[in-house]
């Protein structure tokens, strides 16, 4: 029975460094060299570096989470099998409602207020990048619109307009896919603010998702950011989250944008 328990331990201990060291790439294999084609990327760092906060806490949670399944299922099955079959168990516990469990350690009252602090934090990290997405959209549209303009007054001639456009559709290829690795942490993150708040007040979540989230804030005085124990109140929360919401929602339709852009406007086929 020892063997098996020091077995499980390094095997849970394997699947955790596996499941952490899958997850981490560099900021030039994603976002490329800067062969000084592109000029917007400085945009597309910036929008890469605000990526960073939402592919920490919540995803370190699930691999802890299928560390200690992997080690449950080892120890009650004694096998490899028992221990992979665990793993994924304990993934799915760690990505799916994790967060408010985690945070109802410490009790209901400092997990709503831990779950609004967290959310001010969300909202400012969403903020930011909503606005490094836009600066790119908005740059790209330029680039794109100067190759017309040039094409349309002869300055350049179809072979260059085609090639230059093509030359965008490339970038906005990989712009796509920074944005669209992004906006899915935070979807993963938004869903855990969710269930967060659907515990904290149920119904929450649904009306939120339906956008009939009321704004008890809209007819009083704007409230601070800071939260304090006796401020963190679970309509405060649900506020919080719906903001949080509709902000993930704009970055989800900017992320299309991009996607669309590609197809549609970066085309002489659009002049």
């Amino acid at each position: 029975m020892r063997s098996n328990r020091v077995r499980a331990s390094l095997l849970s201990v394997t699947i955790v460094a596996m499941a952490l060291s899958g997850c981490v790439t560099t900021q030039q294999d994603r976002i490329g060299a800067n062969d000084g084609s592109d000029a917007c990327y400085q945009y597309r760092v910036a929008l890469d570096s605000t990526g960073n906060f939402y592919a920490e806490d919540m995803l370190k949670g699930a691999a802890i989470g299928a560390g200690a399944g992997a080690l449950t299922g080892a120890l009650a099955g004694g096998n490899l099998k028992s221990a992979l079959i665990g793993a994924a168990a304990g993934a799915a516990v760690g990505t799916l409602g994790g967060y408010w469990n985690s945070r109802m350690q410490q009790g209901r009252d400092q997990a709503i207020l831990g779950v609004a602090n967290d959310l001010d934090t969300e909202n400012q990290n969403l903020d930011r990048t909503q606005v490094a997405l836009d600066q790119l959209v908005n740059c790209r549209r330029a680039e794109i619109a100067r190759v017309k303009a040039d094409y349309k007054a002869n300055r350049i001639g179809k072979p260059e307009a085609e090639q230059r456009l093509a030359l965008i559709r490339g970038q906005l290829d990989k712009d796509y896919a920074i944005a669209s690795s992004i906006n899915q942490n935070i979807v993963k993150r938004r869903d855990e603010y969710l269930i967060a708040a659907d515990n904290i007040e149920p119904g929450a979540a649904a009306k939120i998702r339906t956008k009939t989230a009321v704004k008890a804030q809209t007819k009083k005085k704007p409230a601070k950011q800071t939260t304090t124990a006796s401020a963190a109140s679970p309509s405060q929360v649900v506020q919080r989250t719906n903001t949080a919401f509709e902000t993930s929602e704009r970055i989800n339709a900017s992320t299309n944008a991009i996607q669309q852009m590609a197809q549609k406007e970066a085309t002489l086929d659009a002049v």
